[in-house]
């Protein structure tokens, strides 16, 4: 039966972390100039909520959403060409870039503050580790080269948490990772995203880390698109971005309006529906420089690219509204 529900969960967390044995979804509604890849997660709501009330037809742009079952198979279509842009994360933008081919961020999704985009690292129930402290001397199940990976580092560096006395485990499959930090199997602590963070705590995980409350945000989700898209198509994307603007701030003018569709968005299951919360995005925005900086040094600590590319090469700030 937790199986079962864990799987469910854990289809609209895929972005920070690829699950095996997922295959591509797709949902094509029409023919479009702009085709955007995205993931039924939370970060996606913003695309979901401008299709549905008709903000792209109203700012004369066509847009194409394009369900993934999971992280990777959205990246394999935009190396593959099939995609205009899509909804990911700064390390998968930094590793398609590497790969060849010039994407660039156009807006952030969530993560412009610190209470958007919640991860958790939590101790299993029968554990009696509860403060940041007492993760020295202990493993945590992470997912290695992964967005999971450089939070879990954040972190430690953040908490001034003497990282080599933490030994890192790789379970990159959520369900199992959930599953292990429950049962104390494996190791004894685990991060987390959302929903899974609060499934988690459900069961009785203590929450040893929560990073809403570290006062910085570390956990940033972008749109990113190709650079020959954005030359080529440049008022196009513009309208692109005036409709999910103005989709942000419908969600948060009146989130009530869409909860309906945030859980249909996010496939939240129903066992966590009551304690939901439509989350809060902030519009008009780019990740900061000092936040790009980092986590592409972290790519190059890591082995992950030989160098880091500029902020320049990463971010388009020439679309942002004025």
């Amino acid at each position: 039966m937790r199986q079962h529900l864990l799987a469910r969960i854990c289809f609209m967390i895929i972005m920070m972390a690829c699950i095996s044995g997922c295959s591509e979804e797709t949902k094509i509604a029409k023919h479009s100039s702009l085709k955007i890849g995205v993931l039924r997660i939370d970060d996606s709501l913003p695309l979901y909520v401008a299709e549905k009330d008709q903000l792209f037809q109203k700012y004369g742009v066509d847009v194409e959403l394009i369900e993934f079952g999971s992280a990777s198979d959205q990246s394999k279509a935009m190396e593959a060409g099939e995609l205009d842009g899509m909804m990911t994360d700064m390390i998968v933008q930094n590793l398609i870039k590497k790969g060849g081919l010039d994407v660039k961020t156009i807006a952030l999704a969530l993560g412009a503050t610190e209470k958007e985009g919640r991860f958790l690292v939590v101790s299993s129930p029968q554990s009696a580790i509860v403060e940041p402290k007492q993760l020295e001397g202990q493993s945590v199940m992470i997912a290695e080269n992964t967005m999971i990976d450089y939070l879990m580092e954040q972190y430690e560096r953040h908490l001034k948490l003497e990282s080599s006395q933490i030994t890192k485990i790789h379970l990159p499959n959520l369900s199992l990772r959930v599953d292990a930090v429950l049962a104390g199997k494996e190791a004894q602590v685990a991060i987390l995203p959302e929903p899974l963070a609060s499934y988690a705590v459900a069961q009785g995980a203590n929450i040893v880390i929560d990073d809403t409350k570290l006062g910085e945000n570390f956990s940033q989700s972008v749109i990113v698109m190709t650079q020959k898209n954005i030359t080529k198509n440049r008022a196009e994307v513009k309208k692109f971005l005036e409709a999910y603007n103005e989709a942000i701030k419908q969600v948060n003018r009146q989130p009530e309006k869409y909860f309906e569709l945030a859980l249909q968005v996010a496939n939240v299951p129903e066992i966590l529906k009551e304690q939901y919360t439509v989350p809060a995005f902030t519009p008009n925005r780019v990740p900061a420089q000092e936040n790009m900086e980092r986590l592409s040094d972290w790519l190059v600590s890591k082995g992950l690219l030989e160098q880091a590319f500029s902020y320049e090469e990463l971010v388009e700030t020439s679309l942002e509204e004025q």
